[in-house]
């Protein structure tokens, strides 16, 4: 049995993807702003990715130093793009692991005890003091600091007030070491199974989805990301209802627990009211038709759960009945009387019947039979009730309205019920003769000018505060097809301001524009309504 605790801290495969910012749903690196920094520090070890961690804290994002971060200044340090600098040569022997960078909360401690002569109490007072930010404590901390730095005197008085000050900004929000590195481990670890075991990874992922804050977008961006795996997840289907997220022949398919408006209390009725069918047929629930189904089923779970479990296709067992023909069926069985539904149970549903294992129109020859227009037939004796149903009849036959599943519909209802598009996105449904890459091929380092067909998922404005373009303002986007979801969408003030009116969440366009020389950022210089 695999134990994730055995595994080499060296595997390329595991860091690659750490590296590549692959990293939705690896522990502390998952967020929009872990991959982001996984991808440009470029860890290849523990220390490194234990680093990674302490760098993403606001105590070293916000110290500005030089114009920069102190994350972007380790980061720079680290990929050799900007030499290794001290504050003070009596610190080197400190911070020469983390390229003169103050990280964690130790290093602080060890610069109180060498320059200041502090003993380990009075710099864990120290610590303690940062954090808990109060200005009289502060006050007194510094006064012993600087006594000390002049009673030690390795720094001048000038020097030594620089680095308190430093020390007392990076240390506000700052990680200790043993915390960090237990962070790594385990974020290695998790990125491990991902690299190694992605079926399972996702559907673990999946399954405790519900401790989120938002439920249904982690399990959005969890189905978006597998994607890029080759890993397909699937709605509930009829022969494989199951209480949570599982996998059936290499794919991840929802449990009913996570389908919306279906509570626990329905799950288990589900079930049972799926196996009581398949007993009364001596059949698998495959085999059994729609009609069966809906007779038997409908009235056992309530109506949420129904419709939930017809608009996402769960019961569509043949796939030669649309999803909104089963809708309408349903609605038209829910106006029957409780009387004229026991009597179709008696009367139309016996094994030599005329109703075909897989046929589609057993509710029509029901209702025939339940409002014949012969004396001697009938289910029902009431002159008003055999006309409505007769009406129904007439509704079930000739429908005011197309009853026709488009891919659009599809999507909007399965992202209703599931929180994410399955099995169309909504741009399956439009004109996209002129797409010329998916956001999956242009993720995988597809060359040259793309043409995306995507559904815009947000738009975020941003305001330049620096250079020629200072003031004005461009936007970042996420768009998705049925492949991928991408983040990193730039329009540049010029674009943005030409383009913006067609850049609203839920709108399907075309994207016209190239990739960055820098990474998988797309530059989009056009945009078309479809």
């Amino acid at each position: 049995m695999f134990d994730v605790r055995d595994t080499s801290y060296s595997c390329n495969k595991t860091w690659n993807l750490i590296c590549d910012g692959r990293t939705k749903g690896v522990f502390q690196l998952e967020s929009q702003l872990g991959r982001s920094w996984a991808k440009r520090l470029k860890p290849r070890n523990i220390e490194e990715l234990a680093a990674l961690s302490a760098l993403l804290r606001p105590g070293c994002l916000k110290a500005i130093v030089d114009g920069k971060s102190m994350t972007q200044h380790y980061v720079d340090r680290k990929n050799g793009q900007e030499d290794t600098s001290y504050l003070d040569e009596s610190l080197r022997n400190i911070l020469e692991p983390t390229y003169g960078v103050l990280v964690y909360q130790e290093q602080s401690m060890r610069i109180a005890q060498e320059i200041a002569g502090f003993d380990l109490e009075q710099a864990d007072d120290l610590r303690k003091a940062i954090g808990k930010k109060k200005a009289d404590l502060m006050s007194e901390v510094k006064k012993t600091f600087m006594k000390g730095c002049e009673r030690v005197s390795i720094v001048s008085k000038e020097t030594a007030e620089e680095i308190f000050g430093w020390i007392e900004k990076s240390n506000r929000y700052a990680f200790n070491k043993s915390h960090a590195v237990s962070y790594a481990i385990c974020g290695y670890w998790s990125a491990y199974c991902k690299a190694h075991f992605p079926l399972h990874f996702y559907c673990s992922y999946l399954y405790h989805a519900h401790g989120k804050q938002d439920q249904q977008q982690e399990v959005k961006e969890l189905i978006s990301d597998a994607k890029m795996h080759d890993i397909i997840v699937m709605p509930p289907k009829v022969d494989n209802l199951q209480s949570n997220f599982n996998i059936k022949n290499g794919n991840i398919y929802f449990g009913l627990q996570d389908v919306k408006y279906i509570g626990e209390s329905q799950v288990e009725k589900v079930i049972s009211g799926i196996k009581a069918i398949e007993e009364k047929y001596g059949q698998e629930i495959k085999d059994i038709s729609w009609y069966r189904i809906l007779i038997n089923l409908a009235d056992k779970i309530n109506s949420n759960a129904m419709l939930a479990l017809i608009s996402i296709g769960a019961l569509n067992s043949d796939y030669t009945i649309s999803r909104n023909k089963m809708l309408y069926e349903f609605e038209t069985w829910s106006s029957l009387t409780k009387k004229e539904k026991e009597w179709v149970l008696t009367n139309c549903d016996q094994p030599t019947d005329l109703f075909p294992e897989r046929g589609n129109k057993g509710l029509e020859t029901a209702l025939e039979r339940l409002s014949p227009t012969k004396k001697e037939g009938g289910g029902t004796h009431n002159a008003k009730r055999k006309d409505i149903v007769k009406d129904l009849l007439e509704l079930l036959k000739n429908p005011p309205y197309e009853l026709e599943d488009t891919p659009d519909w599809i999507a909007t209802e399965e992202h209703k019920y599931l929180g994410a598009s399955l099995t169309y996105s909504k741009i399956d449904g439009c004109d996209t003769g002129a797409v010329n890459t998916t956001c999956k091929e242009f993720l995988d380092g597809k060359p040259g000018k793309v043409v995306l067909g995507v559904e815009v998922v947000s738009a975020r404005e941003w305001t330049i505060k620096k250079g020629n373009s200072k003031g004005e303002v461009m936007a970042f986007l996420s768009v998705e097809d049925s492949t991928a979801t991408m983040d990193s969408v730039i329009l540049f003030p010029d674009s943005w301001s030409k383009n913006k009116p067609l850049l609203y969440a839920g709108n399907t366009v075309l994207l016209s524009g190239k990739k960055s020389s820098k990474d998988t950022t797309l530059i989009v210089e056009k945009v078309f309504q479809i």
